[in-house]
């Protein structure tokens, strides 16, 4: 029988690369917050203000998915999925995706990497951009009773491919994070899925409404840089943006 992936009781997610904690603090500086639409299915971590100092933020990056677990008590109807990224690096916009896989239970992981199995009920593309914030992409599914996971995976190994999960302050109770990593680089089929990992505080949500698209603010200034960044805004699927800086610190990062 070929070997898929395997749980373990806990091991350490990638985290951000020394440099990008900085660059964090900058993207949340032009934040101005919105309103999420739609009412909350499940969500690990209420929006806030992130985490002062502490572990780096985690990664989406081509070798390594994030995930929660969640219960649904009765059939519900999402309309999409999220979570609060920040680019993977300074001015490139990137794609990631996000997912719903159906679980047997709390102790049970997504059958594949690439999310091409059956458990797989339905996948959306989330755009992100500069600054920080709550990003989305419709996904609309009708969930029954069970227990399911929320994964966000990289669509490629370029930074434009990958995201980073910048942390909130606190936790919803006790989510069930997770993550699955890749063992063999030539066969991506063989990795490991494990609970916990160090994801406290990363955000990630399933609400009853399709993802709103991202607001055009008029572009200010006759700066060439500062024109790129306002037009920037108008696309990607930006639900609420990031926080008051100065309630935010994020920590030097460490390998």
């Amino acid at each position: 029988m070929a070997w898929s992936h395997v749980r373990r009781p806990r091991r350490w997610t990638r985290r951000i690369p020394g440099g990008f904690c900085a660059l964090l603090g900058v993207l949340v500086i032009s934040g101005t917050p919105l309103v999420a639409a739609g009412s909350s299915i499940y969500e690990s971590v209420p929006l806030g203000p992130l985490a002062p100092s502490g572990d780096p933020p985690p990664v989406v990056v081509a070798d390594q998915f994030v995930g929660v677990k969640f219960h649904v008590a009765r059939p519900v109807r999402t309309g999409s999925i999220g979570g609060y990224f920040a680019t993977y690096a300074p001015g490139v916009e990137a794609d990631i995706i996000g997912a719903i896989v159906r679980l047997d239970g709390p102790h049970d992981f997504p059958d594949s990497f690439d999310l091409s199995t059956s458990d797989v009920l339905g996948k959306t593309l989330i755009h992100i951009i500069e600054p920080a914030g709550d990003y989305a992409g419709d996904l609309a599914l009708t969930l029954t009773e069970g227990w399911y996971a929320l994964v966000f995976s990289a669509t490629g190994v370029q930074d434009r491919h990958n995201a980073i999960m910048p942390r909130m302050d606190t936790d919803i109770e006790y989510p069930l994070y997770f993550f699955g990593r890749v063992i063999d680089p030539s066969t991506p089929e063989w990795f490991a899925c494990f609970d916990g990992g160090g994801l406290d505080g990363v955000r990630m949500f399933v609400v009853t409404d399709p993802a709103p698209p991202a607001p055009k603010p008029p572009i200010i200034s006759p700066d060439p840089g500062l024109g790129r960044l306002g037009h920037s805004f108008g696309v990607g699927n930006l639900v609420v943006s990031g926080f008051d800086p100065s309630q935010a610190s994020p920590s030097a990062p460490e390998r």
